[in-house]
């Protein structure tokens, strides 16, 4: 790579590709912070099985004491010494809330386990972007070198007009319509090249390198051989690779355990405490002693929440709707997944199909334009012909090669149908 501007040319092959964008990629960075949040969030939860310890520490005035008989008929000030002094330690443990705790921790797992399957998720979907950006610049290269030939090929049956014309065989009308052709190749040849420079800015942004580094597709990934793949084998890969999959089975857990939390709204908190207290001055004698003292206590909490005799039920409903639903969708998951399998094994056979169809259409698009050719020049054709058989030829040559590219591309699609690109 340079720093100066100039565009730098590198081989890179698609799994070369990939590498760079998990490295790079800005998406994934951010997808990878949420597992860090997610593991620490489950740290969070844990602290709830440790006991909770607070102090206190207050300094302050305290006004003397005014009292009143019941019928406040008389009143009497009572002194009591004015610096107060507390400090306090306070400790408790729950040790029963209805599994609450242990299922916010299982909770926080499940959530932990969805934000690494997501990542994998953005991982595929990241990785067919870079396949998808790869093979459109590979398509414009391919297309490039078609028109290259064909100008090639054009410049030579010009010069071969221009004899004929200078020999008054043909026309002037010939010359400059070859002329055009000759143009409209050139043309499509600086409209591939900026194609493929938008399109190589557009990888260079997925993978996180420099605008100016210039990306030559690997020739070998069109030699790959076809795969000969079962339907019933792809849809078990996908059952246990598909990551949508994965995370709708992890949220009907997640449904689940929210029940289980919402069930133990209906149990009593049973907690252990112990506690001490030093003050000063003394006010529970008459008069105030300033003086400090200290008492502990330590004991069993029990807590129950009254108002959960009627509300419970409702949040209880709630969370196994909830678990209903997430039933549906993983079954609905299930059904979307299998049919993008079977979709894209249809595509990928199809694109087979139509690579062997346009290339036999080639074979005869070339053997057409070689009669044409050789009956323009003895004078047994019209340059309509020629022309005709000219563009019939070039777009046959473009339909092999976008053929070529497709059938790349949906091999990579039926491998993120099942999960495993």
């Amino acid at each position: 790579m340079v720093s100066d501007g100039q565009d730098t040319a590198k081989v890179l092959t698609i799994e070369n590709a990939f590498a760079l964008a998990n490295r790079n990629n800005t998406e994934l960075k951010i997808t990878d912070k949420a597992i860090d949040i997610a593991r620490q969030k489950t740290e969070v939860a844990k602290l709830g099985q440790l006991p909770t310890i607070s102090t206190a520490l207050n300094y302050g005035y305290i006004s003397n004491s005014q009292v009143w008989e019941p019928s406040f008929s008389k009143h009497a000030t009572a002194p009591i010494p004015h610096n107060l002094t507390q400090f306090s330690l306070q400790a408790s443990e729950v040790i029963f809330k209805g599994g609450e705790i242990s299922n916010n921790i299982r909770k926080a797992r499940l959530d932990e386990q969805v934000a690494v399957l997501s990542y994998d998720k953005n991982e595929q979907g990241i990785r067919f972007l870079v396949v998808a950006r790869y093979l459109d610049i590979y398509r414009q290269v391919i297309q490039r070198v078609v028109y290259v030939n064909n100008t090639r090929l054009s410049r030579e049956r010009l010069k071969n007009i221009i004899i004929l014309q200078k020999q008054g065989i043909v026309t002037n009308n010939d010359v400059l319509r070859s002329k055009l052709i000759l143009s409209d190749l050139e043309l499509a040849i600086r409209k591939t090249d900026d194609n493929i420079a938008i399109l190589n800015n557009q990888l260079n942004t997925v993978l996180g390198l420099p605008d100016n580094q210039r990306l030559v597709p690997d020739t070998t990934l069109l030699q790959t051989g076809r795969e000969s793949w079962e339907i019933a084998e792809l849809l078990r890969i996908a059952h246990k690779e598909n990551q949508d999959l994965k995370i709708a089975a992890k949220e009907t857990s997640i449904a689940r355990t929210n029940l289980k939390i919402t069930e133990a709204d209906e149990l009593p908190e049973v907690s252990l405490f112990a506690g001490s207290n030093l003050q000063r001055p003394y006010t529970n004698s008459a008069p105030a002693r300033d003086v400090y003292f200290n008492i502990w206590v330590a004991g069993v909490s029990v807590r129950y929440n009254i108002a959960s005799i009627y509300q419970s039920p409702r949040k209880k409903k709630t969370a196994e709707l909830q678990v209903e639903q997430s039933h549906q969708k993983e079954t609905h998951q299930k059904e979307q997944v299998e049919l993008a399998v079977k979709t894209a094994m249809i595509k990928y056979n199809e694109a087979y199909d139509e690579l062997d169809t346009y290339r036999n259409d080639l074979q005869s698009a070339e053997e057409n334009y070689r009669i044409v050719e050789k009956k323009y020049f003895n004078q047994l054709a019209l340059l309509t012909d020629l022309i005709d058989a000219t563009n019939t030829k070039v777009e046959a040559e473009l339909k092999v090669a976008n053929a070529q590219i497709n059938v790349v591309y949906s091999r990579y699609q039926v491998l993120k149908a099942t999960g495993s690109l």
